[in-house]
């Protein structure tokens, strides 16, 4: 508590000196970076404060609606922040963290989800006017927003068989389920970045109206849409009628496939969306090739050298071969928990077992014993009783509901959370005070 006042004090002296001297300060004017808060232990500026409230005007500026008031904007940005530093001091008490090779793997993930290389990925975020370290810290905290929903919250949520039938049952009811459909989104021009040119915005629209009727709709959202898929077409892709901005639904529920839609006139600017697709609800077909397959594990250890386990496996491999049963083999000689079921791994799928395991479990014929072969769990003798071609189609569908409701039920859990870890945090907002 002595180091956080102490810390607090020496903050707002650093402050209050520029304001001994005026005429000083008048000659050499030197711009302070202003406290705004103070959460637990951790400071919010103003500069934070102002790169906040631009994020989320960009980001309201291309959903439907009014503009919000400057003064909702700084409320929400602040409240944002709170929030972030409330869960960023949260992680550092509880030993969660986000490493930097984690880090570079989601950074390197984006760039390969979008067939660009991490240096294009960076000059086309810094060309859309955010700095690269901004954008890497936002999904530092993104993470760590994650890695608490999976441990505090998701961990301990239940999905029961009534609630995935359920969902499934009032998905068929919706009919369609999905809109695929692309946008162009043509923001307004403004005049000293205040005043909107509305002359000028309706001359660009013209433009771009009329380059439809001669051009592909993904090329001119290309070449001239201003919304954040752009580069990709304007292609927004498929959409439930809940994930779509209630701005375009009239227009989507009334238009035909490969239509483009009149203008339609929003918060920031003029927005004409294609409908590609209309997607019925259908259950996605999904068929494997499942191996009913046992193991003889033998674990590495300090003790015994991994030649010698290696011998002893051949050793047991002969056993098996002279006469003895796999699954004899396995309950005597297996050091893993499928020794009390006779090695026997059950039905697995691609993906079931580590890649070295699942590659050798696949080239072997039907009752054929493997060579010991080398994992990271150990030593292992395989063999594959059967195989199967199984349909996972319905357990993929249960599957992905469970998955949506977990996230839903998370998100709301979280809210409450976050509720309650900011009513018994020290939280002082100093932006209001003279």
């Amino acid at each position: 508590m002595i180091t956080k006042v102490i810390f607090i004090c020496a903050l707002t002296i650093l402050q209050n000196i520029f304001l001994i001297n005026p005429l000083s300060a008048a000659q050499k004017y030197v711009e302070v970076d202003k406290i705004v808060a103070i959460v637990e232990t951790q400071t919010i500026t103003n500069s934070e404060l102002n790169k906040k409230k631009e994020k989320i005007r960009k980001a309201l500026s291309q959903q439907e609606g009014d503009m919000p008031s400057d003064k909702k904007i700084t409320k929400l940005s602040l409240d944002q922040l709170i929030v972030e530093k409330l869960v960023f001091e949260y992680t550092l008490m509880q030993g969660i963290s986000v490493s930097e090779e984690q880090l570079n793997n989601v950074m390197n993930g984006i760039a390969k989800s979008n067939n660009i290389s991490i240096e294009e990925l960076i000059k086309e975020i810094e060309m859309d006017g955010t700095r690269y370290s901004d954008f890497r810290e936002d999904i530092r905290i993104q993470l760590l927003f994650d890695q608490v929903k999976k441990r505090i919250i998701g961990a301990n949520l239940k999905i029961s068989k009534f609630e995935i039938d359920n969902f499934i049952e009032l998905q068929k009811e919706r009919t369609p389920t999905k809109y695929n459909y692309s946008h162009i989104f043509i923001e307004y021009i403004k005049n000293n970045d205040v005043d909107v040119d509305v002359e000028k915005t309706k001359i660009k629209l013209t433009e771009v109206v009329n380059k439809l009727k001669e051009r592909n709709f993904d090329d001119v959202a290309i070449n001239y849409s201003d919304g954040p898929m752009a580069k990709k077409g304007g292609l927004i892709g498929s959409k439930i009628i809940d994930e779509i901005p209630d701005i375009f639904i009239e227009s989507l529920k009334s238009m035909k496939i490969g239509e483009i839609s009149q203008p339609i006139n929003g918060s920031g600017g003029f927005h004409l969306i294609k409908l590609n697709q209309i997607e019925e609800f259908e259950m996605e077909t999904i068929v494997v090739s499942q191996s009913k397959a046992k193991q003889i594990l033998l674990k590495k250890n300090q003790i015994v050298s991994e030649d010698e386990i290696k011998k002893k496996l051949n050793y047991i491999r002969n056993l098996i071969i002279e006469g003895m049963s796999f699954s004899e083999a396995a309950e005597k000689y297996s050091e893993d928990g499928s020794a009390a079921s006779k090695g026997d791994l059950g039905w697995l799928s691609p993906g079931d077992t580590i890649p070295e395991f699942e590659i050798e479990m696949d080239n072997l014929e039907l009752n054929e014993i493997s060579q010991p072969i080398k994992t990271a769990l150990g030593w292992h003798l395989i063999q594959v009783n059967e195989r199967r071609e199984k349909d996972l189609s319905s357990e993929s569908l249960r599957q992905r509901v469970k998955d949506i409701l977990l996230k839903q039920k998370t998100e709301i859990k979280f809210k409450d959370w976050i509720k309650t870890l900011r009513e018994g945090a020290h939280v002082e907002i100093w932006l209001y005070e003279d």
